[in-house]
């Protein structure tokens, strides 16, 4: 067996995921519900009259905002009471949440079922919290694995897990106004995050990386492929436009974190598109794109519920031959085959 074969999970591990994804399911609501009752409600007296406003602190910059609500009248003192008694009830129903998940934590770091780094989950629960993550921006990158194993329940390599950034890919009309939107997001998170060198990543003080990348620009750089063919990247410029996937997967301090990404087949065909036909990989990120392209694949074969369709293996037939018969190095033989 191929040591890049996925292993399914044992019972403890599928049993522990479907535990922490209910519960995850009514956390991420009541975080988000959180957020439109952030901040508090007060009367602040201007000359004679007083006026309901609703005030908070910006997290990252200390900075205070306040909106005037209107003139005190009976319609306003009721939204005061009605806003006091919801938020005291979402406060409540999270303070009873962080409770019940504080020993799943305990479990899923005693279980080490996850290998996503926890600055990588802060950011991801951010976005999430923000209800950002979804068709319009998705993990494409590395991190994308967990997401896979935890949606198939089964275990991928250790050996592909790359560490240190995060690939999110936004339908933003440009990088600059994906970065402007995100940017203040993913503070929230660390608050050293910043702009950093010519690419223009969101870097850490301790280096950590946040890639943002557009549909836009990966669809051009699958256009510039190398010896592709017009139905290679037809079907490639199809995938990366498929509905994205979504699973609870578990960091590797433990916490839980919601993840939403590119869907995997598409996953799979892109890294193996980019290992063989883009001339300006170098040597180990060709390795690393072709194994995580095989793994992936096989992860889909053997444990998808949703298996590549016909004219997307007829496409790529020396791709399609390796996850078919288990044999990670049958699509560099057939590849130098139909190449002859």
């Amino acid at each position: 067996m191929s040591q890049l074969e996925p292993i399914t999970m044992d019972r403890a591990q599928i049993r522990h995921l479907e535990d922490v994804r209910e519960l995850w399911a009514r956390y991420d609501m009541v975080s988000s519900l959180q957020e439109q009752f952030k901040g508090a409600m007060g009367w602040k007296k201007v000359g004679a009259a007083e006026y309901l406003t609703t005030y908070f602190t910006d997290p990252i910059t200390g900075k205070k905002h306040m909106n005037s609500l209107g003139r005190r009248s009976p319609e306003t003192e009721f939204k005061k009471v009605e806003f006091d008694r919801a938020r005291a009830e979402v406060d409540k129903a999270m303070a009873e949440l962080k409770r019940d998940i504080e020993p799943l934590i305990r479990v899923g770091k005693a279980l080490r079922m996850g290998l996503l780094e926890p600055i990588a989950g802060d950011v991801l629960r951010e976005l999430s919290r923000k209800d950002l993550l979804g068709e319009d921006l998705m993990i494409i990158g590395s991190a994308g694995l967990h997401l896979y194993e935890a949606a198939a329940g089964a275990l991928l390599p250790r050996s592909l897990i790359v560490e240190g950034d995060l690939d999110l890919m936004s339908s933003a009309e440009s990088r600059q106004e994906a970065i402007d939107a995100l940017l203040p997001v993913v503070r929230l998170a660390d608050k050293s995050f910043a702009l950093h060198g010519p690419s223009r990543s969101l870097r850490t003080d301790k280096g950590f990386r946040v890639h943002i990348h557009t549909r836009r620009s990966i669809g051009r750089a699958i256009d510039q492929l190398n010896g592709a063919s017009d139905e290679q990247i037809s079907v490639l410029q199809e995938m990366i436009r498929l509905e994205p996937v979504k699973a609870v997967a578990i960091a590797r301090d433990g916490i839980p974190v919601g993840m939403t990404g590119m869907d995997p087949r598409a996953f799979a065909l892109t890294k193996h598109a980019m290992a063989t036909m883009d001339p300006g990989r170098d040597g180990p990120a060709t390795r690393i794109f072709k194994d995580q392209a095989y793994a992936v694949g096989r992860l889909v074969e053997r444990f998808g519920s949703r298996p590549f369709e016909d004219y997307q293996m007829s496409a790529f037939p020396a791709f399609a031959e390796s996850i078919e018969t288990g044999d990670p190095e049958a699509q560099d033989a057939i590849g130098r085959f139909l190449r002859f």
